[in-house]
């Protein structure tokens, strides 16, 4: 029996990290969705963006430009995003990075720490009372099985004495982050 894919008319999805990966934004607009594609590069998100209208034949598709690193620019992503729409009914926070070397954003935080935790979870609670008015809402964490060779470091969570696990540390940062969100 085939399965009959439920209409997102109407709705409006914003995906961070969207230039790699492009299979969730893709799936949402061939859904009928706005998705609202967050990418750090310009020229990649347009190449994006074009792939997504082209195999998706939705052009409602737009793209915010915003380094996920920076806590100023996720606070100017989410004016963007209030400024041009009045609802928000997905969230799917994708963006992710790993470094072999320690570095710091210019907020003077862990990047990968920065991009991978901080980012969705400031992105998530700045937008939470827009998704709230939109309800029903969701909100999708992306993680990956490292979160399960993490462990919160709590004397060294900027990786400065050992920057061995910031990757896993990271990714079961947001999974903790997830199960308490879904408890409140």
């Amino acid at each position: 029996m085939p399965t009959v894919k439920s209409s997102m008319q109407g709705k409006i999805c914003m995906v961070t990290g969207v230039n790699l990966g492009i299979g969730k934004a893709t799936a949402l607009a061939q859904r009928g969705a706005t998705v609202v594609m967050v990418c750090r590069d310009r020229a990649r998100g347009e190449q994006a963006r074009s792939e997504i209208t082209t195999k998706s034949r939705n052009k409602a598709v737009d793209l915010l430009q915003a380094d996920l690193s920076s806590q100023q620019s996720i606070r100017q992503l989410v004016k963007n995003v209030q400024h041009h729409y009045t609802h928000l009914h997905v969230l799917i926070n994708n963006a992710g990075a790993a470094f072999p070397g320690r570095r710091e954003t210019v907020d003077g935080v862990e990047m990968t720490f920065a991009v991978n935790y901080l980012a969705p979870f400031l992105l998530t609670h700045v937008l939470l009372d827009v998704l709230k008015a939109s309800a029903p809402a969701r909100i999708v964490n992306v993680s990956s099985n490292s979160h399960e060779a993490g462990y919160i470091q709590l004397d060294d969570l900027q990786e400065e004495k050992h920057y061995r696990r910031a990757y896993e540390q990271s990714k079961l940062a947001v999974v903790l982050f997830t199960y308490e969100l879904a408890r409140r």
